[in-house]
């Protein structure tokens, strides 16, 4: 009965309201059905979003290679630089290197240069190294006055001949002279001054110190003069203590060194220090070239105060120089 009378009914009018369905029938009756709403998908907008995320993974990727690739350089950058920088650190230190070669060469062409102040200096000097073979003067542990004072004559030679200065040697060796041999052989070469090189000491004390230069008790102004630029320029080398011209002789001021008596020019003895004084003998070993020019220049310069030559050389007095004060005293 009721499967006939659904089969009979008829749907007069379908109405859709959102997600409701009305069905009219022909009989009154209204079947209303509801519906879950679709989901709707939008795919334009999947799309876009693929293709966004496409190019943001595409777009990650570049950076992260960009930035890799960066590095890479910056690395290499880094070392292409490090190698300029190196290569020109290396350039300029060889640079500054050859500056300074090329003025130590000046530096010691200049020394070398000036190593003799004067030249064509035409007069003579005769040079005395002090004691000699089994006379050794003074002798102070391993210092020995007569190879000391050898030493230093050889460099005062050497000075004296760069700069043209004649001269004349009473020993070159480790021999022995007697004083009145090393006076003749002053007299007869016609030296203009004649220096005596010694070393002195002091038994009872170790601390007496100093340099000393002894001239004829006559105290001649040539020979004095000779012996105070002598004693003022081994003072500007430096000394232990300036003790001054001295007149006559160490142990008697009424008696003189034979060298200041035998000899007819200029002379002097000098007393370069103290060999049983530590400081004089560390003096001594230090400045030993130093103090061989400062007596060779102090000669020069006294041969030019005394106008036995001219400051360019030229030999200006016609003969020998001899001393002021030493012709009327006799031997000792």
């Amino acid at each position: 009965m009721n499967n006939k009378a659904t089969d009979e009914r008829r749907v007069v009018h379908v109405e859709r309201q959102g997600n409701t369905q009305y069905t009219y029938y022909d009989d009154g009756i209204v079947k209303i059905t509801h519906f879950k709403p679709k989901k709707k998908v939008y795919w334009g907008r999947i799309f876009v979003a693929i293709v966004v995320f496409v190019l943001l993974i595409f777009g990650i990727y570049e950076l992260v290679k960009a930035a890799a690739s960066g590095s890479s350089d910056d690395d290499n950058q880094f070392i292409f630089d490090s190698s300029s920088v190196s290569e020109q650190t290396q350039s300029e230190a060889e640079s500054e290197q050859t500056q300074e070669e090329s003025s130590l060469a000046e530096e010691i062409e200049t020394d070398s240069e000036s190593e003799a102040s004067y030249s064509n200096m035409s007069f003579k000097v005769c040079i005395d190294a002090g004691h000699g073979d089994y006379d050794q003067g003074e002798v102070y542990g391993d210092v020995i006055e007569s190879e000391q004072m050898l030493e230093l004559a050889e460099l005062v030679r050497d000075y004296l001949e760069e700069c043209g200065v004649t001269v004349v040697m009473t020993r070159e060796s480790d021999e022995y002279i007697s004083l009145s041999d090393r006076c003749t052989i002053a007299n007869q070469s016609s030296a203009d001054f004649y220096l005596s090189l010694h070393r002195t000491s002091d038994e009872y004390d170790s601390q007496t110190s100093g340099v000393s230069i002894w001239v004829n008790n006559n105290k001649p102004d040539y020979d004095t003069i000779l012996a105070q630029n002598i004693l003022n320029a081994l003072s500007g080398v430096g000394i232990s203590q300036n003790m001054g011209v001295n007149y006559g002789h160490k142990d008697n001021s009424d008696s003189n060194y034979q060298a200041n008596t035998d000899t007819v020019m200029p002379s002097c003895l000098i007393d370069l220090g103290y060999v049983t004084n530590e400081t004089d003998n560390a003096l001594f070993e230090e400045n030993i070239d130093e103090y061989a020019k400062a007596i060779g220049e102090a000669v020069i310069e006294t041969a030019i105060e005394l106008e036995v030559v001219d400051a360019d050389g030229t030999r200006l007095l016609n003969e020998q120089l001899i001393s002021d004060g030493k012709t009327t005293v006799t031997e000792n």
